[in-house]
């Protein structure tokens, strides 16, 4: 049986990078798939300009952010504790993986430590000034960062010009090809039967009052329909496409961990990348299996999956399933130092802006 520890230990050192790609079909069995909607897109969805036949050579089913954020999900799942910068606000705890920018995210910078607001504790100080040349902190504090990438986007005045962007290390995509965009029917039969002659309603909070009959109804009154009564007329609109193909593409870059030291030794250096890749492998592998639940009409199953890890001028295939990579990564992070648990709590401007959107 392959060491997929050992493997991965050895790719860390001298491959360029490990590739998964998947060919996946919806649950459903069908081609029909929704993909993420848009306001401004031409149809609704990220994807490349129709031709004559209506066909799209490329339609976005999960951008490399969202599944990001499905790794993310699966490595908290697994508690393994790699996300230890906390924050208690509005009654509920969130960790740097359920934050939009990870350790760099507005919810932590307006939180406090023993009084002291985060980017100004040692915690917060040592995160800020991490470098690929010593990147410890982020190894100890947040890990997924190397991993999934950040952007010091929200440090406000102190670090304006100073922004450190850390590229994603882990990059995986789902799309569709030979796309065409179909429409979607919608509208509302009313079981009541309530008609728009029935009379106009004036909105007073969370109920309403009905115009008297006869009298001539004032500026604001609404329709029945306007508050959800009476029958809506059906209407389509682009929303969904018809896909030939469904694939699951990306890769974990190696040599971008390369650039990353971790202020030891070049082994510890070794260790620690090896763990950045085993998070990124497992993640991955557990948002695969678990099955692929997009979204509502876009339920994907994977029909088949190919790891290959990459070096200059040839190519390694390697089996990967969750539980392997899972036992892989466990045995990677007990050769590193991952920092314990940390609960900042709200700020009382933060505290406001939350009360305040309630």
């Amino acid at each position: 049986m392959t060491n997929l520890y050992a493997t991965i230990r050895q790719a860390v050192v001298d491959a360029a990078g490990i590739s998964v790609n998947a060919t996946l079909s919806a649950l459903d069995g069908t081609r029909h798939v929704l993909p993420p909607t848009y306001a401004d897109a031409p149809h609704k969805h990220n994807m490349t300009a129709p031709d004559r036949q209506g066909i799209a050579a490329w339609v976005s089913l999960d951008s490399p952010a969202s599944f990001a954020n499905r790794i993310e999900d699966q490595l908290v799942r697994a508690k393994l504790n790699l996300d230890p910068l906390r924050v208690a606000v509005a009654g509920q705890t969130l960790s740097t993986m359920q934050m939009p920018h990870r350790a760099f995210d507005a919810i932590l910078r307006d939180c406090l430590l023993d009084g002291v607001p985060f980017r100004k504790t040692e915690i917060g100080q040592a995160i800020i000034k991490a470098s690929p040349a010593d990147a410890l902190a982020l190894l100890r504090y947040d890990p997924a960062m190397l991993l999934l990438g950040g952007w010091d986007s929200t440090g406000m005045g102190d670090n304006k010009g100073h922004e450190r962007k850390w590229p994603a290390v882990a990059s995986i995509e789902i799309f569709g090809i030979n796309a065409m965009p179909i429409g979607r029917a919608g509208g509302r039969l009313d079981p009541l039967g309530i008609t728009l002659d029935a009379g106009r309603v004036i909105r007073e909070g969370d109920s309403y009052q009905l115009v008297p009959e006869g009298e001539k109804p004032p500026a604001g009154a609404e329709r029945p329909s306007e508050i959800n009564h009476g029958n809506i007329a059906p209407t389509i609109s682009p929303k969904g496409v018809l896909v030939e193909d469904i694939k699951l593409a990306g890769a974990l870059s190696l040599s971008r961990l390369r650039r990353y030291r971790f202020g030891g030794t070049a082994e510890q250096d070794i260790d620690a990348r090896t763990a950045l890749a085993l998070m990124g492998v497992y993640g991955i592998a557990a948002v695969i299996e678990d099955g692929l639940d997009l979204r509502r009409d876009c339920e994907l199953v994977a029909d088949d999956v190919a790891w290959t890890i990459r070096r200059t001028g040839c190519s390694e295939s390697i089996k990967v399933t969750a539980q392997e990579a899972l036992n892989a990564l466990q045995q990677a992070l007990a050769r590193i130092n991952l920092a314990e648990p940390v609960l900042f709590t709200a700020g009382p401007n933060l505290e406001q802006l939350v009360a305040r959107s309630h």
